[in-house]
């Protein structure tokens, strides 16, 4: 095992998330300041893609969320983390991207195809989230875990009924989640591959 492994992952990859994250929810929490009408409510953080004043900043937001999800995945790669985390952080990427080039409310064929891409990124999100649990079962990755969760049972609530339009705060709170699941991924790494270090000593 190389130099880096036995310093661990915590330091360059941790630092990574938190600033692209970081960066990702500052430019939601701009977006909200300048609308946070019903119409936010029922159409959630889509709403930001195709509002004439957020969009200039929801495009660098995602593609920084984009950018800080494939260089995760590259460094998750090389720490030996399980196929799904790598692959779904890949597929989260490209999901952002292509959530950029698909207005909903272009025709109901880009609507589908937003909302078929949002609910792939989705599963992938929770299918990560709950792998955490199998890797590191600490306090912390359990209520991340149950954050995601709530989030993603408020928002996916809010979808089918027009008197409960939650959907922003649903899918706000299940992207914080998600973010803070990674960050215990890297711990869940770390922790395995000092393990793997010290029987090799």
């Amino acid at each position: 095992m190389n130099q880096r492994s036995e310093r661990g992952l915590v330091p360059e990859v941790r630092h990574l998330l938190l600033s692209t994250q970081l960066f990702f929810f500052t430019v939601i929490a701009v977006c909200v300041l300048i609308d946070h009408s019903a119409t936010t409510e029922s159409d959630g953080i889509s709403f930001y893609v195709v509002y004439h004043l957020t969009i200039p900043l929801m495009v660098p937001g995602f593609c920084v969320g984009a950018y800080g999800m494939w260089r995760t995945s590259t460094h998750f790669a090389g720490a030996d983390a399980p196929h799904l985390t790598v692959v779904g952080l890949r597929t989260i990427s490209i999901g952002l991207l292509l959530l950029l080039v698909t207005p909903f409310n272009k025709g109901t064929f880009l609507n589908w195809t937003h909302m078929t891409i949002g609910v792939i990124v989705a599963i992938v999100e929770l299918a990560i989230c709950a792998l955490l649990l199998v890797q590191r079962r600490a306090p912390a990755s359990v209520v991340a875990f149950f954050v995601t969760l709530g989030g993603g049972i408020l928002a996916a609530a809010s979808l089918p009924d027009r008197h409960f339009e939650y959907l922003l705060q649903g899918e706000i709170l299940f992207e914080l989640g998600f973010s803070w699941c990674l960050i215990e991924w890297t711990y869940a790494l770390d922790a395995r591959n000092q393990r793997t270090f010290a029987q090799q000593r």
